[in-house]
């Protein structure tokens, strides 16, 4: 009786081990891609953070009003406007759009708050 493995099980273990190595090898560059956008969404969240509190920090804002600028790759701006509610109650609308290239294309990204 022998005991072993032929050469085509050998070939047939190294196919499925190769294709396996293959398909773990094409998942890096995704996470990697995954990865650098995740930054990029970062930088634009803290910025967005810190223009809304820039804003809240001003002492006076002539209603409607807009801001905009440019703060390293990303184009910022800001839309203010005055609302009145049927009981009276008025509070300021506040829409901060920040544009942002990553790897060639265009992002956006919208934030709404009220002050």
């Amino acid at each position: 009786m022998r005991r072993g493995f032929s050469l085509v099980e050998v070939l047939i273990a190294i196919f499925i081990l190769g294709l396996g190595i293959v398909t773990l090898t094409n998942l890096f560059p995704l996470g990697l891609q995954s990865l650098s956008y995740a930054r990029k969404l970062n930088e634009v969240y803290f910025l967005a953070e810190k223009k809304l509190e820039e804003l809240k920090l001003q002492p006076s804002i002539t209603l409607p009003a807009e801001m905009s600028g440019e703060e390293k790759d990303l184009n910022w701006k800001i839309s203010i406007q005055p609302l009145e509610f049927p009981e009276g109650i008025g509070v300021t609308y506040v829409e901060l759009e920040i544009n942002f290239v990553f790897q060639g294309r265009t992002g956006r990204q919208r934030f709404v708050t009220y002050l």
